[in-house]
């Protein structure tokens, strides 16, 4: 507690420490508001305010004619809930999960998770159940990673966060928006900055000696993925390149032979794969049509998996601060749940490219 804080915040932290230290304890009254502006030399408002803060974290209970009641620990624990359809698909996020999880326990949250279904069938059925179970929970807050290669996903993930705005819980995006860029959603949102990530693992491709580079992705790809070309195009225009040079190959599940067949035809020396999931079954292709990596063909992906440097050919990624986001996340949370109405805060996280050998200097 220091003289420069707000009167308020000093009043709702010495009382705060009183209700952890079971000065005061679960089931009596604080002071009264007379009292305790008597006591700390304030007027009623700022009592007030440093009361409804507590109130509003379910510390305490404020009744009209009966006082301020100090509730039991269980009720001062905030709950927060994980929607992550994808987290079986997609490797980042369980790093990430186990962050928040770590974190949230620093800011007194309960992190609910909640039962897992059946992901490789209707996704969206899978998400809106999941969706269900946190509204079910009352849970007051929920980290969500928008549905991805769903029909019209944006659209679809801006109901899933609608409902929980309706019912009053608080959401944070973890790695994308539920908008088509670059509109903004009116959530807080924690991931990296993509197009800055794309434009530093074309510039290592092109500084390496590359002329012709390639994107391999799946077709409607997320927005994420949309940025992460973005900044690929941009570092070949800073070389002199055109924009267009980037030849985007549109990669189809369990086809990664064609793909293979398309890049070799098209007389790239240079591929960037939208993930390492993407990139590790290229890799293989290639290497089994004959082809040197790196010698002729260097190849890049994004997320740094565990498996990326266990591959044939160690594969170059841009990694991912997993645990970073999740802290910050949490941070978010927390600073939502407490500041409901404070300025929407979207962060981006710098990650950093590993350089392994698929994509070394001859």
């Amino acid at each position: 507690m220091t003289e420069s804080q707000p009167k308020y915040l000093r009043i709702y932290e010495e009382l705060l420490r009183q209700i952890r230290k079971q000065s005061v304890l679960p089931g009596d009254l604080l002071p009264t508001e007379d009292e305790l502006c008597k006591q700390y030399g304030v007027s009623r408002p700022t009592v007030a305010r440093a009361l409804k803060r507590l109130s509003d974290e379910k510390r305490v209970q404020r009744k009209a004619g009966f006082g301020t009641l100090v509730l039991g620990p269980d009720s001062s624990v905030l709950s927060v809930g994980l929607l992550i359809p994808q987290i079986m698909e997609t490797e980042i996020f369980q790093p990430i999960v186990n962050s928040i999880a770590e974190s949230a326990e620093n800011d007194e949250m309960r992190v609910v998770n909640p039962a897992m279904f059946n992901l490789s069938g209707d996704l969206k059925k899978a998400t809106k159940a999941i969706a269900n179970q946190l509204l079910e929970a009352n849970v007051r807050g929920v980290f969500f990673a928008p549905t991805e290669h769903v029909e019209d996903p944006h659209l679809f993930n801006r109901k899933i966060a609608e409902r929980f705005t309706e019912a009053g819980i608080h959401v944070v995006l973890l790695d994308r928006d539920i908008q088509h860029w670059p509109d903004q959603s009116p959530y807080d949102m924690v991931g990296i900055d993509n197009a800055r990530a794309g434009c530093l693992v074309a510039a290592h491709l092109l500084d390496g000696g590359c002329k012709k580079l390639a994107f391999v992705t799946r077709e409607n790809p997320a927005d994420t993925v949309q940025l992460r070309q973005m900044g690929c195009r941009e570092a070949l225009i800073q070389r002199g390149f055109g924009a267009s040079s980037l030849q985007i190959v549109y990669d189809l599940p369990d086809q990664a032979g064609k793909t293979a067949e398309t890049l070799l035809g098209s007389g790239v020396d240079g591929v960037i794969c939208s993930n390492d999931a993407t990139a590790s079954v290229l890799l293989r292709s290639l290497v089994d049509a004959g082809v040197e990596i790196p010698k002729q063909i260097k190849v890049c992906g994004f997320d740094d998996v565990k498996y990326a440097s266990l591959l044939s050919v160690p594969l170059t990624s841009y990694q991912q601060p997993c645990h970073d986001i999740g802290k910050v996340a949490a941070e978010l949370m927390a600073h939502r749940i407490q500041h409901p109405d404070s300025p929407v805060r979207r962060l981006a996280l710098q990650g950093k490219l590993i350089v392994r050998e698929s994509s070394m200097r001859d």
